[in-house]
């Protein structure tokens, strides 16, 4: 038999080599390469639809909307834009600057508006909304604003 890791570089299908160990999906060691794709496909279906309802189930909250200039010094609001008027409401609200490891959180930055910094000239801007549900938090993203420019 082949050594572990001459397997997980993509001899033996549904494993691959995490952090030094050879990782499988359950199950999948008795099927025929048809048979474990068909699995795998399913897999990613089921995954993909389960995202696409908690996607529509956020929508369905509202949305969240930033108004205002991406200037450094101007004023930007974020404003809740409810799908049912009389339903949740964010409880908070952060805001973040898009940096070179991705969207990060701006200390102190809390609230329906935020004025842009120095600090952010050149990146893009975006306010997260919590709002509490029966269901638990959920998390509503604005669209980015940007680049901030001087």
């Amino acid at each position: 038999m082949p050594a572990p890791w001459l397997l997980a570089q993509g001899l033996l299908m549904g494993c691959q080599l995490i952090g030094g160990q050879l990782e499988c999906v359950p199950g999948m060691d008795h099927l025929k390469p048809q048979q474990e794709i068909k699995v795998l496909k399913q897999q990613i279906d089921a995954t993909s639809q389960r995202a696409s309802d908690l996607q529509a189930a956020i929508q369905s909250l509202g949305e969240l909307e930033l108004a205002g200039e991406a200037i450094a010094g101007q004023l930007i609001e974020a404003r809740w834009l409810a799908a049912n008027p009389t339903g949740p409401q964010p409880t908070l609200i952060h805001w973040y600057r898009q940096g070179e490891s991705g969207w990060l959180l701006i200390p102190g930055a809390v609230g329906s508006s935020y004025t842009a910094q120095s600090s952010d000239v050149g990146l893009d801007l975006m306010a997260v909304a919590i709002v509490i549900t029966p269901e638990g938090h959920r998390r509503v993203a604005s669209g980015p604003l940007g680049p901030v420019r001087p």
